[in-house]
């Protein structure tokens, strides 16, 4: 009975301690300090002479990325020239280079997503440890270590994702607006030759949709990762900013005609700058796709709980393949002019994110006959996210 009540305590205190682990393999500062806490941990918990971890590079060959116990100069060794590859024969490979029975002699994986990432090794002092206890002990620690593993990744991918984000969101930034300022004062210039005019308006061009670049880059970033896009409604009228967005695409494509219809009350209380963007994508869209020289319409209709926006081209038809995938992000190309390629496949995508962030949707029909219209659907009042 006493044996059974000193069994019992014993493995409630090795629950503590594993709840110990726990904590401070979850709040280590940085992975190598995860892995360190990791070897350390288990050879207390299991008295062991030494330990090893082994982790999978990205080409899943594993390295050496801590040790306990193990003398400097091999361990310095392990770290620079051992690398093996995960398979059946890594455990006898191991034993034999540590020099180390087969009864002392224990490892474990490590488990990241029902993949094999790693192997957790002790050698221990005493023999004649309960085998199955010890891998039991060493089988939850290199789950902890596995779990936290991920969770350190986790985090130091969204820190490099905010940096990154800052970086494209106002270094790149800043620099292709000074190019784009440049560009239109050479274009104000009196005197300036054809040959130079042209080279200034290519280079106001290319900034311009780099800028564009960035900005799509940005929102599906948001979108992807941040829970959508955000928004920021207040009362406007549709009209006045298509009407905008048209007035400045008729300049720069004097070619397509450009007609506004309205029909109804068109206000409501949405974000002008994002559905700005929308209306913009689906006029480019039209634009790039549509049959040149040929007009493009837009209709705005409100009734008492929603406004409604198509945007019309004619053309050639989405064939009926792409249409369930049109929204998708870096969909392919339907254009089949190679002149007319280009950009990230995000404009649709976008158009689609905004819309649903203010609470609507967004379709497409196109045949042959009837042309290809985009839909979206608005209710009056969004609420902001």
């Amino acid at each position: 009975m006493k044996h059974v009540i000193r069994a019992q305590l014993a493995r409630m205190q090795q629950l503590r301690k594993l709840t110990d682990v726990n904590h401070a393999l979850t709040n280590a500062a940085s992975i190598d300090e995860l892995f360190r806490l990791a070897v350390d941990h288990a050879a207390e918990l299991l008295a062991a002479e030494k330990t090893l971890l082994l982790v999978a590079n990205h080409e899943g060959v594993l390295e050496l990325r801590a040790s306990h116990g193990i003398e400097p100069e091999l361990a310095v060794r392990l770290a620079e020239h051992y690398r093996e590859p995960l398979n059946e024969t890594l455990v006898p490979r191991l034993a034999g280079l540590l020099d180390a029975q087969p009864d002392r002699f224990l490892g474990v994986p490590l488990v990241v997503h029902g993949a094999i990432n790693g192997i957790l090794v002790v050698i221990r002092r005493d023999a004649t440890r309960d085998v199955e206890q010890d891998e039991w002990l060493l089988s939850v620690l290199a789950d902890q270590a596995a779990v936290a593993l991920e969770t350190t990744r986790l985090t130091e991918i969204g820190e490099f994702r905010d940096q990154l984000i800052g970086i494209v969101g106002h270094d790149l930034r800043s620099p292709l607006s000074t190019i784009m300022i440049g560009a239109q004062v050479l274009l104000l210039r009196e005197g300036l030759g054809e040959a130079e005019t042209a080279v200034a308006r290519k280079i106001a061009t290319s900034a311009a949709q780099a800028t564009r670049l960035i900005d799509q880059l940005l929102d599906l970033t948001r979108s992807r990762l941040g829970g959508g896009i955000p928004i920021d409604p207040e009362p406007m009228d549709l009209e006045d900013a298509c009407r905008e967005i048209v007035d400045a695409l008729a300049l720069s494509h004097p070619d397509r005609p450009l007609a506004v219809d309205v029909g109804g009350d068109v206000t409501g209380v949405w974000d002008r700058d994002r559905l700005y963007q929308v209306i913009a994508n689906l006029l480019n869209n039209a634009i790039h796709h549509g049959e040149p020289r040929t007009p493009i319409a837009v209709r705005l209709d409100g009734n008492e709980t929603e406004v409604t926006v198509e945007v019309s081209n004619r053309g050639e038809p989405i064939p009926a393949a792409i249409l369930p995938t049109i929204f998708d992000a870096f969909r392919k190309k339907r254009t089949r002019h190679p002149s007319r390629s280009g950009g990230l496949g995000l404009g649709l995508y976008i158009a689609q994110e905004i819309v649903h962030a203010h609470g609507g949707s967004i379709a497409v029909s196109s045949s042959d006959a009837d042309g290809t219209t985009f839909r979206v659907r608005l209710p009056r009042g969004a609420t902001a996210r």
